[in-house]
């Protein structure tokens, strides 16, 4: 997916911008002059011309990209930058600003163990800047066998640890069903040994002149 994105982006706004350098991306000659100005200036960046018409076109283009020194600009804005002083100013920061944001960026990620692989700015029909970067896990492309390694004994270990968590829950089950079973039958004991205390019977003999032997039940 990510080729035919980019041989579409290459189809549509790599020819456009090799015309906007010979006169004929549809530039005023003021503008196409100023561009030209503006490369020679801003050597170091990557100056592109492009109208994107969807985000999957800019994806495209941030996709063929390499390096932190990118910058599409639309073609309105060129107009505006040639012609207006304030709005020259202002975008041309933005240019002048961006490999350095690259390199920034680069560190930052880095330290969080991904790759920059591309980075750049696009400023949009309407003046919009927009800072977008392609990166990729270090660890993933440098040690690809190693990662997947790991990402299948953490899969191990998880399922243990289910299965283990499983056994626990099940002998605590058994545990329980065990003491509730010992609970009854203590309970039907000491039952049993209350009501056999309370018919036990005491035997005496009262003897009685003239009347022999008399047995007293008493409960």
């Amino acid at each position: 997916m990510a080729v035919t994105e980019v041989n579409e982006y290459t189809n549509t706004y790599a020819a456009s911008n090799s015309a906007s350098t010979k006169g004929s991306s549809g530039l005023s000659e003021t503008a196409q002059e100023y561009l030209s100005e503006l490369r020679q200036k801003y050597s170091d960046v990557n100056i592109t011309v492009a109208d994107f018409s969807s985000e999957k076109q800019r994806k495209s283009y941030s996709l063929g990209c390499s390096g932190y020194n990118n910058v599409a600009i639309s073609s309105n804005i060129i107009e505006k930058m040639a012609t207006d002083p304030t709005a020259a100013a202002k975008y041309e920061k933005v240019i002048a600003d961006t490999p350095k944001l690259g390199e920034e960026s680069k560190k930052h990620l880095e330290a969080e163990g991904v790759e920059l692989v591309s980075y750049g700015t696009v400023i949009d029909k309407n003046g919009k800047v927009t800072y977008w970067g392609v990166g990729r896990s270090i660890d993933a492309v440098e040690n690809p066998g190693t990662v997947y390694k790991e990402k299948v004994q953490k899969q191990l270990e998880e399922k243990r640890a289910k299965k283990k968590e499983e056994e626990r829950l099940q002998e605590k089950r058994l545990e329980q069903a065990e003491t509730a079973q010992q609970l009854l039958e203590k309970l039907k004991t000491d039952s049993q040994a209350e009501t056999a205390e309370n018919i036990a019977v005491s035997v005496t003999k009262i003897p009685e002149e003239g009347k022999g032997t008399q047995i007293d039940y008493t409960i």
